[in-house]
């Protein structure tokens, strides 16, 4: 993960028009590892599974704060930081109470790695959507 958020520095990508659609494309691969975690009874296939994930997610959540930084002024990078950390700990700690504790569904392992990969999937197609606007609409100009 440290590797591909550091290799992130290094690529010549105009973020601007490629941005949202690399974002569309790791959480697609985020989602695709988890849907592989879930269909296999496989541990190495798991193992394999869990290390893209990681590599994918830091390389996401690397290019999404980049994305958030290109448009504030040096003032609000604490302000906007802190509140996206904060939210999505509140995001983070409701979708552990629904989906793992006993109190919420209480669901298989298994079963999780469904649900968060549909998750991704549904974040990924929000994505997609929103670069292939831009896009269209940055060579339609």
């Amino acid at each position: 993960g440290s590797a591909t958020s550091m290799a992130v520095g290094y690529v010549k990508v105009n973020w601007d028009l490629s941005g949202e659609l690399a974002l569309g494309i790791f959480s697609a691969m985020d989602a695709g590892s988890l849907f592989l975690m879930h269909f296999t009874d496989n541990i190495w296939a798991c193992y394999a599974g869990y290390l893209a994930f990681k590599a994918c997610y830091m390389l996401l959540i690397t290019i999404a704060m980049f994305q958030i930084a290109v448009n504030l002024s040096m003032e609000r990078y604490a302000l906007m930081f802190g509140f996206n950390n904060f939210v999505a700990l509140v995001i983070q700690t409701i979708l552990t109470v629904v989906v793992v504790d006993s109190k919420g569904l209480g669901l298989h392992i298994s079963t999780q790695f469904l649900i968060y990969g549909s998750y991704f999937t549904f974040i990924a197609g929000i994505f997609m959507i929103r670069s292939i606007y831009t896009i269209i609409s940055i060579k339609c100009r």
